[in-house]
């Protein structure tokens, strides 16, 4: 082989639910695919879900260089791509609240792939010099979701040992800012009647300085009616698909699950680092606030008691913010359709 058609590198596991449903799409056409994987995390991790999907692989961002390639995918800061011959393409790994820092990425990427008309009106504002580079292709981590059959849907329930008959709360926070130390001990206990499922950020599991997100994770495993999730469990969709109602903070998993049509109950209140509560513009410029506008799609919650009490109401009418989560899911993540993997691989075909 010459060379490969596409490169990915992967610079953290939670980046494999972007990318694969784009890889299994270049396969199906007889593409050569490579994945270039971060040596610098969970190189376990990274090596058995490669292996999990046969995926053809190394470590090391040095193979960036090394090997031959048309097209090398991005889901993160790295200027070195300038350097690379390829085609270079970006998507970002998120649709959340702190998207604003991958803006700038479009100075020295080829192609910077955007979900729906909010980011691309905003960088087309931005960068008007540069607007051809960006190509509106909708959210390829939902492809496996629309596509999704009830037979894979109740082997979640099974493997989770949940009652599919039960409802089911996600809480899937961020590692910072986080609500996972603010929240109640009894979470679980306050829902008996439900499936809890809870999944941290990778980077909760992975950092020393998040022991204390990892000891509340282990009370709540102790409750019968409770799966905390492990690090190797790096993909949400499986998740999204089975949860009824979602809790997060400024994880961009709540825009995700609302532009699903399901109701997400924000956090709003954290447990900040000491420099953020001396300097809180750090936190300001941490967060989109540009984005502000669609919390409208969520029901956010300024400590436990109102969390508790804004989930209860959400399982008894998940169709309250409907109409406006339809409207904004459009702008946020474009067309769900199944079928984003096969938009972009169109592009690189026709460039």
């Amino acid at each position: 082989m010459n060379g490969y058609f596409a490169l990915f590198y992967t610079a953290y596991p939670y980046y494999f639910p972007h990318f694969l449903p784009i890889y299994q799409e270049l396969k199906k056409r007889g593409y050569g695919v490579h994945f270039v994987l971060s040596d610098k995390q969970n190189n376990t991790l990274m090596e058995n879900i490669a292996k999990k999907y046969n995926l053809d692989y190394s470590f090391g961002e040095e193979n960036l260089f090394r090997l031959s390639a048309d097209y090398v995918f991005f889901a993160n800061h790295y200027e070195k791509a300038k350097d690379i011959k390829a085609k270079t393409v970006f998507l970002e790994h998120g649709i959340g609240t702190k998207s604003t820092g991958f803006y700038k990425i479009l100075e020295y990427i080829d192609i910077y792939l955007v979900e729906g008309s909010y980011k691309y009106e905003r960088l087309k504002r931005l960068y008007p010099h540069l607007k051809d580079k960006l190509k509106v292709v909708g959210f390829s981590k939902f492809d496996p979701i629309v596509n999704i059959n009830e037979k894979q849907k109740h082997s979640i329930y099974k493997k989770f040992g949940f009652d599919h008959k039960k409802k089911t709360i996600l809480y899937a926070p961020t590692f910072f800012p986080s609500s996972i130390e603010k929240m109640s001990n009894n979470f679980p206990g306050d829902f008996e009647d439900c499936n809890i499922l809870i999944k941290a950020h990778y980077l909760t599991y992975e950092r020393k300085q998040y022991k204390n997100q990892r000891k509340k994770l282990l009370k709540w495993g102790d409750f019968k009616n409770c799966v905390v999730v492990d690090v190797n469990e790096y993909d949400l969709v499986p998740l999204f698909t089975i949860s009824d109602v979602l809790i997060s903070d400024e994880s961009s998993a709540m825009f995700e699950f609302a532009s699903l049509n399901k109701p997400v109950i924000s956090n709003r209140y954290f447990k900040l680092r000491l420099s953020y509560y001396i300097m809180p513009w750090k936190l300001k410029k941490r967060i989109d606030n540009q984005k502000d506008r669609y919390r409208e799609i969520l029901d956010n919650a300024y400590d436990y008691n109102e969390t508790k009490k804004l989930v209860k109401e959400a399982l008894l009418n998940p169709l309250k913010l409907e109409s406006l989560r339809l409207k904004f899911s459009k702008e946020l993540c474009g067309i769900i359709d199944g079928n984003v993997s096969n938009r972009i691989v169109n592009i690189m075909e026709e460039l």
